[in-house]
């Protein structure tokens, strides 16, 4: 009796050049996805977070604090603050619990608590229904 004949290399071998050949366009679809597009609310929460003007006292920025890029604005020689020290921002959406299912309330007291310390930017709070939130917390995330 003769063994039927065994076609699972064939399949696996399609299986990998389909791979192959797809890979390249997909990766790139998925990273054209990622990219933030001019004027989405990453972008503008982008330039809010880097406008030394956005929440007051001039010269006054988040990104004065949690961004080494950033420039300070030319009539400023330093950061005007006590105790200034530079906080990397990183995995605010995990640390915060911000996402799908997460609430975005311990973010949005974080920013507050930056935003009102007269050590720090001294320019009031914001709330949920504040326009420049929504943007923010879609650039904030993403750090």
């Amino acid at each position: 009796m003769k063994k039927p004949f065994d076609y699972s290399w064939i399949v696996f071998a399609v299986i990998i050049v389909v791979v192959i050949v797809a890979y390249k366009p997909v990766m790139n679809a998925i990273q054209q996805a990622q990219q933030p597009k001019e004027g989405s609310d990453y972008m503008v929460g982008e330039e809010i977070f880097y406008n030394p003007n956005a929440w007051g006292p001039e010269n006054r920025s988040c990104a004065m604090c949690h961004k080494e890029d950033y420039t300070l604005s030319p009539n400023y020689a330093k950061v005007e603050m006590e105790d200034f020290a530079y906080v990397e921002l990183k995995g605010i959406k995990k640390k915060f619990g911000v996402g799908v299912i997460g609430n975005p309330d311990r973010l949005l007291s974080q920013v507050n608590r930056c935003l009102s310390s007269p050590q720090r930017i001294d320019g009031g709070t914001i709330t949920f229904a504040d326009l420049k939130w929504q943007p923010l917390l879609a650039y904030l995330v993403r750090q």
